[in-house]
């Protein structure tokens, strides 16, 4: 027998549910938000309540964005995440309902809490800076990348390895972020390790440590790796194919035993963090070709989780124009718009960097331009400038000045622990610029 809930029933379920619910009207108006809405946020409903959106957002600025917003824009679920003024972060669903004449009645939004604190006391400052992740915002609408943060929802509390692949750009570091700040272990350290990044003969020591004494220039107390770095929380082993053979067979030790010795040592230490490894790469050829091991690759395979190319999913590259708009009008305080020539334009460019490229070129666009209207010839200007630009890009110019420093440095400094403490940075960092630039010292350290 089919029977309607009563008002008394909805409400219970309405203010009982684990998630947030916040509603607004089809112009955006705050309708309500739930008990757990107020409770995750700080933010009393009265505070919100009749309130529009676009004054919370962009005058009162209790929200960093919103997927209302967005939704009521585009006329399509939305999913977001943004910040409030109370320093927490929520991913929101946003879904448009519409009344018999197709418009929009109101906007139903279901909020996930990805609040997290990291904390690093286990790791020297320059490797903590180096290792946490630094992730900008999700936006979209695109089906596929929806079905995405589903399943990051679903896995978030289970314990399983992930594996994500896709192009560079494509926000792969964003999606582990969203899956370890979704879990129990959010409270705990997100520590990235960028394989293609260490040294090869560094990174064994970089990931499980080293005992005083292990090799010559180490420190006299040994160091801790990021394994116990991130104890209780997520390693994040960014560009996974780039592991040396040697270090892989290590790893496949770690998945396997949930244990690893440090360089150096002798005696094994437990780890409990969960791994969630990435790589742009076709690691299955890797496989084939002897490059990656097979057994490490059916370990790391748990829960694969791939993540198209912008070109696959157009419809992201409007809401991302919009999201990226704001954040950098707001960033330097400007008012700018694009033209609808200028949008259209975007939506069908071939984005290769993906979504960072796309970020990027809204950002340029911003602060490159003195009208508040960017029209299809600033846009086209931008275009050629870059075409033309080559060598003489800000990233070349600071990384020939880096060269030029350590070049210079190098000559007065008998290892790499001297060149570290000359140039006020680590010996890591100093080893990893050292091999960038293939600068040598006269002598090994």
């Amino acid at each position: 027998m089919n029977m309607e809930l009563s008002s008394e029933i909805l409400d219970i379920i309405y203010h009982n549910v684990c998630n947030g619910i916040y509603v607004t009207d089809g112009k955006g108006v705050t309708l309500g938000v739930n008990k757990p809405y107020e409770i995750m946020s700080g933010i009393k409903s009265e505070e919100l309540v009749g309130k529009s959106l676009y004054q919370l957002v962009h005058v009162d600025k209790v929200f960093s964005g919103s997927a209302s917003l967005l939704v009521l824009e585009k006329k399509t679920p939305i999913t977001i995440t943004y910040h409030t003024k109370t320093d927490k972060k929520f991913l929101a669903k946003g879904k448009p309902i519409f009344d018999e004449n197709g418009n929009i009645k109101y906007v139903i939004n279901t909020i996930w809490d990805l609040t997290a604190i990291s904390y690093k006391d286990a790791i020297d400052s320059d490797t903590a800076r180096d290792s946490m992740l630094d992730t900008s915002d999700f936006v979209s609408s695109s089906p596929h990348m929806i079905k995405v943060i589903d399943l990051c929802m679903r896995i978030a509390n289970t314990e399983s390895t992930i594996f994500i692949t896709g192009e560079s750009g494509v926000g792969k570091g964003l999606v582990a972020t969203i899956i370890h700040q979704a879990s129990d272990r959010k409270k705990a350290p997100m520590i990235k390790l960028n394989c293609a990044a260490i040294p090869e003969g560094l990174i064994e020591s970089e990931l499980f440590g080293y005992v005083k004494g292990a090799f010559t220039g180490a420190d006299s107390k040994g160091k801790a790796g990021l394994f116990e770095a991130a104890e209780n929380g997520v390693i994040f082993l960014d560009e996974i194919s780039e592991m040396p053979l040697y270090t892989q067979s290590k790893l496949l030790s770690v998945l396997q035993e949930r244990e690893y010795t440090p360089v150096g040592g002798t005696q094994p230490k437990k780890t409990n963090a969960r791994v969630i490894a990435a790589t742009n790469k076709n690691i299955w050829q890797m496989v084939q070709e002897g490059k990656f091991r097979e057994d490490l690759y059916y370990r790391l395979n748990v829960v694969p989780i791939e993540i198209p190319p912008l070109r696959q999913r157009p419809e992201d590259i409007a809401p991302l124009i919009l999201f990226f708009l704001h954040k950098y009008n707001k960033k330097y305080g400007s008012y700018k718009k694009f033209s609808d020539d200028v949008t259209k334009r975007m939506e069908t460019a071939v984005w290769q960097g993906n979504v960072r490229e796309l970020e990027n070129v809204v950002e340029r666009l911003v602060v490159s331009n003195k009208s508040d209207l960017i029209d299809i010839k600033d846009y086209d200007s931008l275009a050629s400038i870059e075409h033309h630009l080559g060598d003489n890009s800000l990233k070349s110019h600071l990384e020939t000045y880096e060269k030029n420093l350590l070049i210079n440095a190098v000559s007065s400094c008998r290892s790499t622990r001297e060149l570290a403490k000359l140039l006020q940075t680590s010996q890591p960092s100093v080893v990893r610029k050292l091999q960038k630039y293939g600068i040598s010292l006269s002598s090994n350290s």
